[in-house]
């Protein structure tokens, strides 16, 4: 089988696959006409080709497929009218990202991280299918064990596990971000003029007197004895 056969066959397959399809998977229906090695240097040839089309063919959940690309979302969302997906809240993300960086770990051990109970934020991740049960921890009480789906490597981008952020790239991150902020500006404040031209000759301003408890307890005898007066 030659390369453009070979790419013709991989392009139908991931167009009418309804996730991504991994090169196992590939192989299995060209056995004998192209093995893992050739299909992989396939795939990364029609990755390259893409680059110049609307559409783009992404590795991710440990397979590949053809994908829209994030610019044309809006008239995606549009035609098939459909509304915005909610985000994941703080809480989630939170959790989320201590399932995929600990994995396996049990829900007492998100609580201790996160100093808050998970439980109901845990269930919401599962119903979402990001996260997956991963069987019990031999420990006394057995408690269940928490990890990650292919869906959340989907949801994320991501080709594999190995692909997460490593905190020193998260740090360099941030530091380029920081980077690339300007000082902000000192602003000099002026001071206030207190003259004021009257008849074309300059008046101070007198600054306005504050009234002490005193002056002002004075002022409520005054009214008081005014009103005796009347």
């Amino acid at each position: 089988m030659d390369r453009d056969q070979l790419k013709g066959i991989l392009e139908n397959l991931m167009f009418v696959s309804d996730g991504p399809i991994e090169v196992d998977r590939i192989a299995s229906f060209v056995e004998g006409d192209a093995d893992k090695a050739e299909i992989a240097e396939a795939l990364n040839e029609l990755k390259d080709e893409y680059k110049e089309r609307s559409l783009e063919i992404a590795e991710v959940a440990e397979g590949w497929r053809i994908q829209t690309r994030p610019e044309y979302a809006p008239w995606i969302t549009m035609f098939y009218k459909m509304e915005r997906g909610q985000k994941l809240s703080r809480a989630s993300l939170e959790t989320l990202a201590i399932t995929a960086y600990r994995q396996p770990i049990t829900r007492t051990e998100i609580d201790e991280i996160r100093g808050v109970d998970c439980g109901g934020v845990l269930r919401g991740l599962i119903d979402k299918n990001l996260v997956k049960t991963m069987g019990r921890r031999k420990v006394p009480g057995k408690p269940m064990m928490y990890g990650t789906t292919k869906r959340f490597l989907e949801y994320f981008g991501l080709a594999k596990l190995a692909d997460l952020p490593t905190m020193d790239e998260f740090q360099e991150e941030l530091d380029a971000m920081l980077s690339q902020e300007e000082p902000q500006e000192a602003l000099e404040v002026a001071e206030a003029d207190t003259t004021e031209e009257v008849n074309g000759e300059p008046m101070e301003i007198e600054e306005p007197q504050e009234v002490t408890t005193e002056s002002s307890e004075e002022m409520e005898d005054t009214e008081v004895n005014d009103d005796k007066s009347s």
